[in-house]
């Protein structure tokens, strides 16, 4: 059975787009979850919302977001104001960066203002432009289309970025050709592509590269999710190590060089909770059994008997025959058949 798409939308470059669709790389399919049970009676268990405050159970209808501003003080924010920062937040391309609208400007020394001879200086005021951004027309995109408006080498991008893979497809066949066009110039530049996909009503940045006949997509972290590593290596000290300790640990990583296996990636917890479980099982079947023994023979009911039995429960007139004529009675209604 083929995956359903996870997310089925247009693939945009300038004025060429095609039907894609994404699936996810990885599955979950494979993993061991557990469910919140009572102990003493094996019954799964279900949670309710309650309100910290009152302490009264809450519907889920009554259920909303809030940001935090105190103790038991929260902001409530609505699903309209969700959507509307979404689409704000849609309406600037990676092209802008947000250090360039940040950035102060600096003005040229002879456009600032000079004191007159003879005057006492005075205080200059800092000289800022006033700058009116042009209009620029809102950009017709929607929850359904990556648009790639930034390329650059993969290897400009830290791993600390990736956040989850995805494999790209067509999803049509009138769509195959401009698909290839948009995989094979990347592949013929060495690029990738960057672009925004909305997966879960959440905005994410893609990563898009070639990867065979198809195209891979990574979803990637933002900016400020990504933690820096100067305060965690800062306190390292700067050491000179000696020449044949080097040569030693060199030698040592050199013995174990082999290429790469993707079965070395294995969930040894997952192996042994799968082990544990198994075994489990079968001692619960194996006490099934032998608790509740198979019924003697004299319990078995033939099939065609419990048949007959229900039929005459349900139509007690069709279970019964009717007596059968004595001979006698059969001798007299002959002979009288046979006079007339």
């Amino acid at each position: 059975m083929a995956p359903r798409p996870h997310w089925k939308g247009f693939l945009k470059l300038s004025l060429v787009s095609c039907p894609v669709a994404l699936y996810p790389a990885i599955s979950p399919a494979e993993r061991i979850s557990f469910r919140q049970v009572n102990k003493r009676t094996g019954h799964r268990l279900r949670q309710q919302l309650v309100d910290t405050v009152t302490g009264e159970v809450v519907g889920s209808e009554n259920k909303g977001r809030g940001y935090e501003v105190g103790q038991q003080q929260f902001l409530v924010v609505q699903e309209e104001e969700l959507a509307q920062a979404r689409e704000q937040a849609r309406d600037r391309p990676f092209s802008e960066r947000p250090e360039t609208r940040s950035q102060p400007i600096t003005p040229p020394k002879e456009l600032a203002p000079r004191p007159k001879v003879g005057d006492e200086p005075e205080e200059i005021d800092e000289w800022r432009p006033t700058i009116t951004p042009p209009e620029r027309p809102r950009r017709l995109e929607n929850n359904r289309t990556i648009e790639l408006d930034l390329f650059f080498p993969r290897a400009q991008l830290d791993p600390r970025y990736y956040n989850a893979p995805y494999y790209i497809a067509p999803r049509e066949l009138i769509g195959q050709e401009a698909f290839a066009v948009i995989r094979d110039a990347m592949a013929e530049t060495r690029l990738v592509g960057m672009g925004r996909v909305i997966l879960s009503n959440r905005e994410r940045p893609i990563l898009i590269e070639p990867m065979g006949r198809g195209l891979r997509g990574t979803t990637l972290h933002y900016a400020h999710e990504v933690r820096g590593d100067g305060e965690f290596f800062a306190d390292i000290p700067k050491l000179t190590l000696p020449a044949d300790m080097l040569e030693v640990a060199k030698h040592i990583l050199q013995s174990k060089t082999a290429d790469f296996d993707p079965s070395l990636l294995e969930d040894r917890y997952r192996s042994a909770l799968a082990s544990m479980l198994r075994e489990k099982q079968t001692a619960r079947l194996s006490k099934a059994t032998t608790s509740s023994p198979p019924p003697p023979p004299e319990n078995v009911i033939n099939l065609m008997e419990a048949l007959k039995r229900s039929l005459a429960t349900e139509n007690p007139s069709a279970g019964r025959r009717p007596p059968a004529a004595s001979k006698s009675a059969r001798g007299k209604r002959a002979r009288t058949r046979t006079r007339g």
